[in-house]
């Protein structure tokens, strides 16, 4: 009797530890089984829509008749074209040419803030800003637009003018024609004319070369040359061929004369950092394959082109005289004055820590290449 008493609660304790593990006393009926639902249709991403750019530039948007080509942004509305084609409308452009968004002078910081997407910087427009890359701007240094432009180009991707451009991204650089006098009252001859002329342009080292020369230097935007003409603030401009076109400064300044090799504008197609690195990957690889050398030559061939029509139009004018040509002897004289100029702004440059004379070496070596390769 005794050891079944033991039993019962050895029986009821082992019952009462398999409930409080969890542990079901008895087998749990089985459930019936539920019935499978059908699958739930992907939900499919709402389309973004097209990446939407601003571009800004201050050139005028078209040159005037018989010529019918945009002067400094035909280039770059190309590349929006095709950009535009290539994405299949991945990407469309909103444009204002002609200062109607941004000031050539506001267009370094309105692209780095966001104010426009692609901008045009003309360096000559922010002196002392880039000094490398205005140090390029030397009377003969570069044969046309095409190997100036393909040149600088080479010299940003070397590492020699990145430091300069580093809070943007560079979609190409672009030279333009060289520069020519286009004064109110009197054709230039020689470079005697030149002494106290009041001559407008955009910088240095242009500034430097007319002092040089005997003139004074009136630094101003491109944009307000036609208005100091035309009141006669300034006697004369200095202007690329092609720009004296496209802004028609031959209404005000009729007496053109060309400038021997005279140094070259340089002009930056950039645009905002964070929207390019925003980019989705596919957009970024047709900017990145439309751009760079490419673009430089692009650009360079398009001024190099307009120069010709550019000047035949001058020399047709019927109430203007033809561009005239400074005589050998002037040619000569002027290199004479300026090359001093130049030894002592790469001594400048040096004396800033800035390796500009290896910049030099270098572009002599690039502009022998491009010469050998027929640009």
């Amino acid at each position: 009797m005794k050891r079944k008493i033991l039993l019962i609660p050895l029986a009821l304790l082992l019952a009462i530890s398999l409930v409080a593990i969890g542990c079901p006393a008895t087998p749990e009926e089985p459930t019936t089984p539920t019935q499978p639902t059908a699958p739930t249709e992907p939900t499919e991403p709402a389309p973004e829509g097209p990446v939407e750019l601003i571009e800004a530039n201050w050139t005028p948007a078209q040159m005037p008749p018989p010529i019918y080509l945009e002067a400094f942004d035909f280039t770059l509305n190309q590349w929006m074209d095709t950009v535009e084609r290539k994405t299949q409308g991945g990407v469309q452009f909103e444009r204002y040419p002609s200062e109607t968004l941004v000031k050539m002078g506001d267009m370094w910081e309105a692209v780095k803030m966001g104010i426009c997407d692609i901008g045009m910087i003309n360096v000559c427009a922010f002196s002392g800003q880039f000094p490398m890359t205005a140090a390029l701007r030397v009377p003969g240094f570069f044969a046309n637009s095409i190997q100036g432009s393909m040149v600088r180009q080479a010299l940003l991707e070397e590492g020699y003018l990145a430091p300069e451009w580093a809070d943007v991204k560079v979609l190409w650089f672009g030279t333009n024609a060289p520069h020519s006098i286009a004064c109110r009252t009197k054709q230039i001859s020689t470079l005697e004319d030149l002494k106290g002329l009041m001559v407008a342009n955009m910088g240095e080292p242009e500034g430097s070369f007319l002092e040089a020369l005997g003139a004074v230097s009136v630094a101003m935007p491109a944009t307000e040359f036609y208005l100091a003409l035309e009141r006669g603030t300034v006697d004369a401009v200095c202007q690329d061929t092609n720009g004296l076109v496209a802004f028609q400064l031959y209404q005000v300044a009729p007496y053109i004369t060309e400038i021997p090799g005279n140094a070259n504008s340089c002009m930056v197609v950039v645009m905002n950092l964070d929207k390019y690195n925003s980019l989705p990957p596919d957009i970024k690889a047709v900017v990145d394959q439309n751009t760079g050398i490419l673009g430089s030559i692009c650009h360079g061939k398009r001024f190099d082109y307009n120069v010709a029509s550019c000047v035949a139009y001058l020399n047709a004018l019927e109430d203007a005289p033809p561009v005239y040509v400074l005589p050998p002897e002037e040619r000569a004289k002027f290199f004479q004055t300026i090359d001093p100029l130049i030894d002592a702004a790469l001594a400048d440059l040096e004396a800033q820590g800035l390796p500009a004379r290896d910049m030099f070496a270098r572009a002599h070596e690039l502009v022998e290449l491009y010469s050998s390769w027929g640009f």
